[in-house]
């Protein structure tokens, strides 16, 4: 068969990444497979090792994996499908349960609720692939360990790839070059995946994606003029900030426009998938290219995870999104790293002490743990009232960082 007709090919001209086999052993020896339609690369395991008798590794976008579909065939399967009907998946569920037959499902989806061949297809593989695929053991990728999570739901890739970029309208971006300079706010947003979402003009979207690349979840913030999450008041007086989630987002606008949930959402949003929508450390994406001595510090907020990267390189910056995420589920993918903890400032050291309980617990588990008081022992009185972060303190101590450097 000629080669002009496949979609997914390994360009003449090799994009080499790391080896998801051979880890951090042989960099750079992984060719990766591209969509010819669109010149993206496919998600990073797809690729031919270049080691061939010593590693072997190769996955082809064609070849069928455990859930009995091709890559290639996934991805043609949603283009056809189109939007979904959310009761059809629940009608499907409650079908299964009782008993009723696969194909009687999708004759009974055709027959009276209209749908196409397709439709009723991807409505009944998706409710009995979730029980095969559930407990399935995961892959470690490039030596990094891996969890057990059963269900899993996430975000399309096309999702997270449409946010990235469109800078010039995203407020965080210009807050990261006003402080930093263009070059180094460029390399902060690219490492940590930044989106820009239409949410709120200037609104950004912080990535929760894990150790398996998988897109877990997106926070949207718009941020004001200093670096602070922008509040208003509603009618009873009560204060709310401009935070949601992308997957929030996406159902109002689709509310708005008056069309279907796509399938990727009625998934994600169905109260009986017990889905946690961020599940994981902000920030993972930077162990597949990290020296594996490099210690981790663990920060609350995402914001801050970013702003004091470019103050301390020497740790990989991570975030746990809240007070109360810091737990061994989401610290599992740092065993074996040595992880200092930030905490927030508060009038009564609740932060600091209970993330130092935390800390000894996890210590107890086996993870190489320790607590800063970097905070504690140099923040004003007024810092711990307004209850600062680390990347108040930076951004109070060293205002203008960009015409330090350009000095």
């Amino acid at each position: 068969m000629p080669a002009h007709i496949f979609r997914y090919q390994l360009p003449k001209k090799a994009i080499k990444s790391d080896c998801p086999s051979c880890g951090q052993t042989h960099r750079k020896t992984l060719s990766r497979y591209i969509d010819t339609q669109t010149g993206q690369l496919l998600p990073d395991a797809y690729g031919r090792c270049d080691r061939e008798s010593n590693c072997g590794y190769h996955l082809n976008p064609y070849h069928k994996g455990p859930s009995g579909q091709s890559y290639a065939k996934q991805v043609n399967d949603q283009a056809h499908v189109g939007p979904i009907p959310k009761a059809w998946f629940t009608m499907a569920a409650r079908q299964k349960h009782k008993g009723i037959l696969k194909g009687d499902i999708i004759a009974h989806l055709m027959q009276l609720e209209g749908a196409r061949l397709e439709q009723a297809e991807w409505v009944a593989n998706f409710v009995f692939d979730q029980s095969s695929t559930a407990n399935r053991p995961l892959k470690p990728v490039m030596g990094i360990p891996t969890r057990q999570i059963s269900p899993l739901y996430t975000i399309p890739e096309e999702v997270f790839t449409q946010s990235l970029g469109h800078y010039d309208r995203n407020q965080l971006a210009r807050l990261l070059a006003r402080h930093f300079g263009d070059t180094v706010a460029d390399q902060l947003l690219k490492r940590f995946n930044i989106g820009t979402s239409g949410r709120w003009p200037g609104a950004c979207v912080f990535w929760y994606i894990d150790e398996q690349q998988r897109i877990r979840g997106g926070q949207i913030k718009l941020f004001d003029e200093t670096f602070h999450t922008v509040k208003y008041v509603i009618k009873a007086g009560e204060k709310r900030s401009r935070t949601t989630w992308v997957h929030s987002a996406y159902a109002r606008r689709c509310d708005a426009l008056q069309q279907p949930y796509p399938a990727w959402l009625m998934a994600y949003l169905d109260e009986r998938n017990e889905v946690q929508k961020s599940p994981c450390l902000f920030g993972l994406p930077q162990l597949l290219t990290a020296d594996a001595n490099q210690p981790v510090a663990i920060v609350e907020a995402p914001k801050t995870a970013i702003i004091s990267t470019a103050y301390f390189p020497g740790f990989i910056w991570m975030a746990v999104g809240a007070l109360s995420y810091l737990n061994a589920e989401r610290l599992a993918p740092l065993r074996g790293r040595r992880i200092e903890l930030f905490p927030d400032l508060s009038t009564d050291r609740r932060a600091f002490d209970r993330w130092n309980r935390v800390a000894g617990e996890l210590v107890g588990d086996g993870f190489a743990i320790t607590v800063s008081s970097y905070l504690e022992d140099n923040a004003t009185e007024q810092e711990r009232a307004m209850g600062a972060d680390l990347a108040d303190f930076l951004l109070e101590q060293w205002p203008d960082h960009a015409s330090q450097e350009e000095a």
